[in-house]
């Protein structure tokens, strides 16, 4: 029906509304009552919302939108200031869950490549859901909050060029690899000058005095461009849009805005994001083996970052508490895991029954994270 995505955005803002309430009423957060949306309403239950281009379009410009958010909230100085910080617990926590999950996968398959792929394929952190779970419970300004934004860019760049030696197994060139480094280097350099020159201009119509009325359009305009550039250059779109925000989110005008772009975000773009996610799954048929497998291997995911992640914190000075609290941050999966998976799915590193098993893995995380960090702010669950 040429119309039904009309009535599939409907359907997915009072299911998620409804679902929402009651999670907020158990004191779970908000945006588990998307995912569970998502997954009732989609294929593996009761199938009257599929995934559509329109769906997954509004679903990325949502997670676009939910960064550029994120990176309002940040503070440039604090950012720059804990710069090393955030890339020891990056790269920590890049390393243990890329040997723990080439481990573990010898346990179900014995064969170099696809081991190297379950290994790659956890190592990337998507922190739009943690950003989501973090702005609702109001820590995005904290100190956590800060290091799970931070370490998570520099995770998502080393994820992208985990993807690039991924899909290249068996044939890497040091060109292709050195191609894609070069490419990095070029978005951060772009979104440098970019983001130095919208300062200005944003500093000059302060000077004027002018209405902010249009700022959230020039603001949102921003945002998508840079989010652009990244995707044209190999890097995430979220990363294009973190920079943004953390440009716009720096002047005085850029903070007045926030309040009018959030608004639209959470009403619209925010459910139809997370009930996306849920409406991945499909229906399934795996032997108790796989399941038992797929468990295990999220479990051995989750535990790999908190370890790792939480390792790095703890190096570079965070409390106990507190890397838990970024270790469980980091744990997501999400965007950057996906696109791996159908890439090597095209190229036939892996079959259908692997990357089935990484969905409902990413599934699974990201429904259990969001509660994780719920409960590891409550005081009575961790003191230090």
């Amino acid at each position: 029906m040429e119309y039904k995505y009309l009535l599939d955005i409907g359907l997915i803002l009072l299911v998620v509304k409804i679902f929402t309430l009651i999670t907020q009423k158990i004191k779970m957060p908000k945006v588990l009552g998307g995912l569970i949306a998502g997954i009732v309403l989609g294929p593996s239950i009761l199938n009257i919302v599929q995934n559509s281009t329109i769906l997954e379009a509004l679903s990325k410009f949502g997670i676009i939108l939910i960064m550029f958010l994120a990176g309002m909230e940040t503070s440039i100085k604090k950012f720059i200031a804990n710069s090393n910080k955030y890339i020891i617990i990056a790269v920590i926590g890049v390393i243990v869950p890329l040997i723990l999950g080439t481990l573990f996968s010898l346990i179900y398959i014995q064969d170099l490549q696809t081991n190297l792929f379950f290994g790659a394929v956890i190592t990337a952190t998507s922190v739009s859901i943690t950003v989501e779970t973090l702005i609702e419970m109001k820590k995005i300004k904290s100190n956590v909050g800060l290091a799970i934004l931070g370490a998570g860019v520099v995770d998502d760049i080393i994820g992208i060029l985990f993807l690039t030696i991924v899909m290249n197994s068996g044939n890497l060139h040091l060109a292709t690899f050195a191609i894609m480094l070069l490419k990095i280097i070029l978005f951060f350099g772009m979104a440098l000058v970019s983001g130095l020159l919208l300062f200005k201009v944003f500093e000059k119509i302060e000077e004027k005095d002018i209405k902010t009325d249009q700022m959230p359009t020039y603001s949102i305009t921003f945002a998508l461009i840079l989010a652009y550039i990244a995707e044209r250059l190999g890097v995430s779109g979220i990363i294009g849009a973190y920079i943004a925000g953390l440009v716009i989110g720096n002047t005085e005008k850029g903070r007045k805005v926030k309040g009018k772009i959030d608004l639209v975000v959470h009403m619209v773009f925010s459910p139809i994001f997370f009930a996306s996610v849920g409406l991945n799954l499909g229906k399934i048929n795996f032997s108790i083996h796989v399941w038992l497998f797929i468990l295990i291997f999220t479990s051995v995911t989750i535990i790999s970052k908190i370890i790792g992640n939480g390792l790095g914190a703890k190096i570079c000075g965070y409390s106990n508490k507190k890397a838990l609290q970024i270790g469980i941050g980091m744990a997501t999966r999400g965007e950057v895991a996906l696109i791996m998976a159908t890439e090597a799915k095209k190229i036939g590193l892996i079959n259908e029954e692997i990357f089935s098993i990484v969905i409902i893995t990413v599934l699974l995380i990201t429904l259990i994270t969001p509660i994780l960090l719920h409960y590891s702010f409550k005081p009575k669950i961790c003191r230090n």
